[in-house]
Parts: C-alpha cells; structure tokens; sequence
C-alpha cells in the first residue's frame, strides 16, 4: 500500500505542474500574466497561499530591477516552502537567494546546471542549501573513444553507446569536484546521512535508484582522496531498498554513478 491520504495525490500532481511552469518561465525569462493564470488555475487551496507568497512579496535580493519576482529563483523558493519548518529554521529563504544570485549568479547557474534543472532538497546544519540532479537517476560517467570523459543524465541512449569505458571512483570524483559539485557522504558508520535521509523525506523516493526501479544502480559516496576502500549507495531492485556498501575505488560498472550535491 502506498499510504496515500484520501486527496493527497491531486495537490502534489498540481505541486509538480506548478513547478514545471515555473521552470518553463524561467526559461522564458519572465513570469508573464498567462504563467500565473495557469498556476491559478493548477493550484489548490492548499498550495495558493504559498505560491502568492512567492510571486507578489519578492524580497529585494530575489527582484529584477523592475521589481519583480527573478522566476529563475520561483522554482527553487516554492521547493524550499515545502520543506519542513524545522528544517526550514536553519536558514530563511533571503539568505539563500542571496548566495544563489552573489558573484553575477554563480551557484544559481550551477543549480541550473544540474539534471532537469536541479531539486533543492534540504538544509544542512551549517544553514546552507542541498541541491542534487533531479530524480533517482545518478548521473553517468564514462569515456568515448578519443578519451573524452562524458556526463550522462538520465542514462541518455545515444551517450550511453558512445562509452568504451565506465569511470572509477577517483574519476567521477574528480570531474564531479572540478564542475564545482560534491559528492553525498555516509553517516561515518555505513548507514544514511542526515542530508542522504533529507533527499528521500523531501522527494519520497530512494536516494538513488533505476528509474523503473528494476535495475541495480550505485552512488559513489565521498570516501577521500585516495581511499583504500569507497563507499557508495546501492540499490537493490529486488526489495527497492538502498544500504550503504563499498568497493575498491577502481571498480568500473554500468551501474556507478553519482548522485551530485551543491552547497548553497
């Protein structure tokens, strides 16, 4: 059973179609009259009232310079509503829109950058913003004929046939940190991280995992430099669960990837 509450799924379908047509705006650069006509028109009582908040009482850092909502930033403040309140308390959103827009929006690009947009899913405890690709989906890495080491999101076919060899750890880790991302770390004892449980409370989905859910797949988690032993997330097909396992850092699979982390 999947314990869903009688008119539980309506309000997060109209969630998910809300966000897309944000995300469309800011694509398009503006929020314009019929984005928020089709947002009135998705969104149920119980959501309006947070999405008004978002649209007409922008904070300064959030504003264009007409004044108006930045609708790059929309996304990200309405996923960042739906966060628990005690979460939530370890940073107000001001502080994060501006470290998302500092330094002519650096880390908003990087967000941008991740898959499909990427997902703000928490807050650590040092108050600051966890975003990863969106989706179960690790991203991908390997290298094509003439050596180049390529990223595939959501496990692309066509890059996918183009990979004469799958990347290590060391690998993935190393293009992960040079394209200004991290990588999720464990508990320390082979169990979740606090951060690793917030991703699977906020997206309710295991924190890594095939997208159909039938296949094994792997997260390379942050195990050091030079470990003698890396530890990943592996998730089991057969139960759907994910545990926290590890291998010799050379490995090379079809199945190992890594599920990318920005600290805003």
């Amino acid at each position: 059973m999947s314990g869903e509450k009688p008119g539980q799924s309506q309000p997060n379908q109209s969630h998910e179609l809300a966000l897309a047509v944000l995300k469309t705006a800011a694509r398009e650069g503006t929020l314009s009259d019929a984005h928020k006509a089709e947002l009135a028109e998705l969104l149920g009582e119980g959501v309006r009232p947070k999405l008004e908040r978002v649209l007409e009482t922008p904070v300064a850092a959030e504003s264009s310079e007409s004044g108006k909502l930045n609708p790059k930033l929309a996304v990200y403040r309405l996923e960042y509503d739906s966060l628990p309140d005690a979460i939530k308390a370890r940073s107000g959103w001001e502080a994060i829109a501006g470290r998302l827009l500092a330094n002519n929006g650096e880390k908003l690009k990087r967000a941008q950058a991740m898959g499909d947009g990427g997902l703000l899913v928490g807050i650590d405890a040092e108050g600051k913003a966890l975003f990863k690709d969106k989706g179960v989906e690790p991203v991908m890495y390997g290298f094509d004929k003439n050596g180049m080491l390529l990223r595939i999101y959501n496990r692309d076919p066509e890059q996918m046939k183009q990979v004469q060899k799958w990347a290590d750890y060391s690998e993935i880790r190393g293009q992960v940190l040079k394209d200004g991302y991290g990588l999720f770390a464990d508990d320390g004892n082979f169990g979740f991280s606090e951060e690793m449980e917030q991703v699977t409370d906020h997206t309710g989905e295991p924190f890594v995992a095939s997208k159909n859910k039938t296949e094994w797949r792997v997260s390379w988690l942050e195990s050091g430099d030079k470990p003698d032993y890396a530890r990943y997330a592996d998730f089991y097909p057969d139960g759907g669960d994910v545990y926290v396992s590890g291998h010799v850092p050379w490995h090379r699979d079809v199945y190992c990837g890594a599920a990318r982390l920005l600290r805003v």
